[in-house]
């Protein structure tokens, strides 16, 4: 039988925790937590927002109604919490949207915090003129080092990889690949993750596993296989995700990355648009041949 050494490294293991994490959430997503956006948006006669569905939340009709709803609900003024009846129902989505999860808890004018994670963090810092996927990858890196934010994307910013960044960010639908038919592989792992990764890692997993009452394999070495099986079963190809936006000339531009599939693998891009592209509508485009608008940074 023949050995196939599979190096478990930093990509592979963030790959493998995001399949792990999105399936594991979107089942909360569908029952308790859109419960709680149903019994709030009904308190506060709040319809759900009209705008597109990003990510993975247009994979199902549940999905999507608790995405309009809480868009909904986070443009509601924070004072409005008095008109809620149920508090319970106000209080989970306050403890999931304010968890480590999603990087560091900004309280602002609304009924719910925002995450700010060091993706986040250096896209504020830096000039929108000079947004591009090397600036800001290495501006999130140099952030999340400084940092003890072990946040999802902190976690891809560390590894300074902008594929990772870009598949972490967006929250994209992941399915099963198809099975190639091939002599049996014994296979062996390696365990390639920086240290530093590791133990944030460890953090977030125990972090989402309280919060949701999950069991998510804690990311060690004698989990290697897991996490390589996880990241061979994902999929990050066509993802694309908006990280901000911009109205300078006093048209509202939006700033895009993606990730595109190319003889030399995959790789990020950057684009802006005046409309927001989801995933869908940027797979459809790859697929169908159709052009995307200009990639590159912003023209100064």
């Amino acid at each position: 039988m023949n050995v196939c050494i599979v190096r478990v490294n930093n990509q592979t293991l963030l790959l493998g925790l995001d399949k792990l994490y999105r399936e594991a959430v979107k089942r909360h997503e569908r029952s308790e937590l859109l419960e709680c956006a149903k019994r709030l948006c009904a308190d506060l006669q709040v319809k759900p927002t009209a705008r597109p569905v990003e990510g993975y939340y247009g994979e199902d009709a549940e999905l999507t109604e608790y995405f309009l709803l809480m868009r909904a609900l986070q443009e509601q003024p924070g004072e409005r919490a008095g008109e809620v009846r149920e508090t319970e129902a106000l209080e989970r989505l306050r403890q999931v949207t304010s968890s480590r999860l999603y990087g560091r808890m900004v309280s602002g004018p609304g009924l719910f915090p925002a995450g700010v994670d060091p993706l986040s963090e250096a896209l504020i810092q830096t000039p929108v003129g000079e947004w591009s996927i090397p600036n800001l990858t290495s501006q999130a890196h140099e952030i999340a080092r400084e940092s003890d934010d072990y946040s999802l994307v902190a976690l891809a910013a560390l590894a300074r990889d902008p594929v990772a960044l870009t598949a972490l960010r967006e929250s994209v639908v992941l399915y099963a690949a198809a099975v190639f038919g091939a002599a049996p592989v014994k296979k062996e792992y390696e365990w390639e993750v920086a240290p530093e990764i590791a133990t944030r890692t460890v953090k977030f997993v125990e972090t989402f596993n309280a919060l949701f009452d999950e069991n998510l394999p804690s990311p060690v070495a004698d989990n290697a296989a897991v996490y390589a099986g996880a990241a061979e079963l994902s999929r990050v190809a066509s993802r694309c995700v908006r990280m901000g936006y911009e109205n300078s000339t006093g048209q509202t531009r939006h700033y895009h990355w993606a990730i595109n599939r190319t003889t030399g693998g995959l790789v990020a891009e950057e684009f802006w648009d005046t409309e927001i592209w989801t995933t869908g509508r940027y797979s459809d485009s790859r697929l169908s041949g159709r052009s995307i608008p200009a990639r590159g940074p912003m023209s100064r």
